[in-house]
């Protein structure tokens, strides 16, 4: 542990010199292209948005990937709504808190046809058809840092080199369901939860909630100490990206659409027929590759 602490800086200095060098030849890096990773830039928000098309649809959603999130030093807030209707057991989850080194937040909207669900159920993300209107603002510590809106089933949103703790963080929360039924049996596992009456409210077919501590019990891998180290490290490498990356990226909209993919691909999109539809995103978006062993030499054709 100690030689990390020692040699953390030392490689962001290195970085800092190999990637100047690359600036200077091929110009700035920018966050376009990258929609391959299942996000998009908004420069005017200065944030990472979730795509209806991501590749995280392809996995679902259990319970497991909340246990494991601490382990990617993603340390968050979790609620998670479970009901039933339609013939469908539904599953409606908020998240807000530290991801690495971006502050943010999301909602997933879920359902299985299994009859009985547990921790152990797979949950698949709602289809074209069931997705909900949603939207949320996010605040730190009462001031507004980011928001977002769409008719989606995995509504989320991320503030890149942003340090905060969970308990820092509000979700104003707006989700439109499509009938009275569908909202009443959400709302009837949601009351279960025993959140204050002043903090959600229903108008016609529109729940909203203000989202601040969560009723749901942390996973047994968040314990105390998991979280102060994680955060600890989190807060550390936030402080790293913005001393020695932050001015190697380009923010704005330009036509200097490159991004380094160096081991971020998931091996799950380099599978036929999934490379092709990743090869003609990669010339699309005019993705510059350093050394990626994915699709060697390529950087160099979409130069």
């Amino acid at each position: 542990m100690l030689l990390y602490f020692l040699l953390m800086p030392i490689s962001f200095i290195i970085f800092k010199i190999v990637t100047s060098i690359l600036v200077k030849k091929i110009g700035k890096f920018s966050y376009d292209g990258i929609s391959i990773m299942g996000f998009a830039y908004d420069s005017k928000k200065d944030a990472f948005y979730s795509t209806k098309d991501a590749w995280q649809k392809n996995f679902g959603y259990c319970h497991l990937y909340d246990v494991l999130a601490p382990v990617f030093r993603m340390i968050i807030d979790t609620e998670s709504i479970r009901f039933n209707y339609n013939n469908k057991n539904w599953l409606i989850t908020f998240w807000k808190g530290q991801y690495g080194i971006v502050t943010g937040a999301e909602i997933g909207i879920y359902n299985t046809i299994e009859k009985k669900v547990n921790k152990k159920t797979l949950y698949f993300p709602a289809e074209d058809n069931e997705m909900l209107d949603m939207s949320f603002i996010l605040y730190k510590n009462g001031k507004e840092i980011t928001r977002i809106s769409a008719k989606h089933w995995w509504l989320a949103i991320f503030k890149l080199a942003m340090f905060s703790k969970p308990k820092e963080l509000t979700m104003d929360i707006k989700i439109t369901f499509p009938c009275k039924e569908m909202l009443e049996a959400f709302l009837i596992s949601f009351k279960k939860k025993h959140h204050k009456a002043k903090d959600y409210n229903i108008v016609d077919n529109t729940f909203y909630f203000s989202f601040k501590k969560a009723k749901t019990p942390k996973v047994w891998t968040r314990y105390l100490l998991s979280s102060r180290i994680n955060q600890y490290l989190n807060k550390k490498n936030v402080n790293l990206y913005n001393m020695y990356i932050d001015d190697l990226i380009d923010y704005g909209e330009t036509n200097n659409k490159k991004i380094m993919l160096k081991k971020l691909i998931p091996k799950f999109l380099t599978y036929e027929p999934k490379k092709d539809i990743l090869n003609n995103n990669i010339i699309q978006n005019n993705v510059i590759f350093l050394h990626d062993s994915v699709f060697p030499g390529l950087g160099d054709k979409n130069e």
